[in-house]
């Protein structure tokens, strides 16, 4: 019994420390898609000012919205004035729903 329980703590110890970091490596790439998108647009009232990609994940940032999982699902840009195209890089935000 005590072999089983020190072993499930071990399996415990490994998804922990495999799977977390995998989120913020995520939240990461997801930050990084969303600066492209801001340093290609012309933000005349500095509306993106807070999307800052040194943040471990964009989801604190103003206009964007995440899941439980630190995963961007909506970014609201509306009447924002903003103007510029839309990047490539907005297609890793695999769990947007709502642009």
């Amino acid at each position: 019994m005590r072999d089983e329980g020190v072993m499930l703590l071990f399996m415990v110890c490994v998804i922990i420390v495999v799977v977390h970091p995998l989120k913020l490596v995520s939240a990461n790439l997801e930050g990084d898609a969303l600066h492209s998108l801001r340093v290609n647009f012309d933000d005349p009232n500095s509306v993106l000012q807070s999307w800052d990609p040194t943040l471990v994940n964009p989801c604190t940032w103003f206009h964007v919205t995440c899941n439980n999982d630190n995963s961007v699902i909506r970014v609201d840009l509306g009447n924002a004035a903003l103007s510029g195209t839309l990047v490539p890089q907005i297609g890793l935000l695999k769990n947007l729903q709502y642009l």
